[in-house]
């Protein structure tokens, strides 16, 4: 029997084709899943004048995935019970920028921070190639044929950290372009309680459409498979049933087309906020006699 075998000059076509295909998957899939931003402390309960160390959760896999580089974060923010508002010195590296803080006084401290924004776009070039670029608009576009999309990317993250006792009343919305503010009293969430969000933009409550998810340290190892997938909102808030104790991240973002002001630097603006709380259990062992 004869073997009738491709032709080369086919074979080389139809490979170079898979490989553009590929890379075209590999661009799409990094841009779908960008990075996501949690701020997270050591501990959520921490005696006055103790103190624990603040650190990140960056990328896919919770509670700890990337480092990330200093220029990436705008600012990292620790806010006193009083109100007083103090900014965490950051080193100059690529870490998991953890730093030691110390909580002087009872109530809720809030821990925030804020990413640098970032570019992400894919165009044709004059010469129908595909192109990825991690800058805005106006410094590819002389280069491009056809924008396909063009998105700028801009986070915020929060976590409440509790001295002695929680304040009274709660921290309410410290004025970010968006952010996640809970409506109840984070110390006394028990396993199989509700929490209810209300999502804030510059100190007002959003009531436009956005997506959120959830889920809690130890649900999966897999990137990204959250215990409560992707949900829509459609008036800024939302409720995260809290079946389990542990750490749990939740998060929030919005896609919206480029203000009028910046059409020639992108697209679309995404914006995205995150929160990070720990719900406590009952101890499980009892402590050992060690008499």
């Amino acid at each position: 029997m004869r073997l009738l075998l491709p032709n080369p000059m086919f074979l080389s076509r139809f490979f170079k084709w898979i490989i553009i295909v590929l890379l075209a998957h590999c661009l799409f899939v990094g841009h779908v899943r960008a990075h996501s931003l949690f701020i997270q402390s050591g501990r959520f309960q921490v005696d006055p004048g103790k103190s624990s160390p603040l650190f990140f959760c960056y990328g896919h896999h919770f509670p700890v995935d990337d480092a990330i580089q200093r220029e990436k974060l705008a600012y990292v923010r620790v806010i006193a019970p009083d109100q007083s508002s103090t900014d965490v010195t950051l080193r100059n590296e690529r870490s998991l920028h953890s730093y030691l803080i110390k909580y002087e006084e009872p109530g809720t401290y809030v821990l925030t921070a804020e990413t640098v924004p970032g570019y992400f776009a894919m165009y044709l070039d004059k010469k129908g190639r595909q192109r990825h670029s991690l800058k805005p608009l106006s410094a590819f576009a002389d280069d491009a044929e056809e924008v396909r999309s063009s998105m700028r990317s801009s986070q915020w993250t929060k976590a409440y950290v509790f001295s002695e006792k929680p304040s009274e009343p709660a921290p309410g919305p410290l004025g970010l372009p968006l952010e996640l503010v809970p409506a109840a009293n984070l110390a006394e969430l028990k396993e199989g309680d509700s929490l209810t969000f209300q999502v804030y933009a510059h100190k007002k409550p959003y009531s436009g459409e956005g997506v959120w998810d959830a889920t809690y340290m130890g649900f999966s190892t897999e990137p990204e498979d959250m215990y409560i997938p992707q949900t829509k909102s459609v008036d800024g808030g939302f409720t995260v049933p809290v079946d389990h104790a542990g750490r749990w991240f939740v998060r929030f973002f919005t896609k919206n087309p480029a203000p009028a002001a910046a059409a020639g630097e992108y697209l679309t603006e995404k914006q995205t906020t995150s929160f990070v709380f720990e719900v406590r259990n009952a101890r499980k062992q009892p402590k050992s006699d060690s008499r």
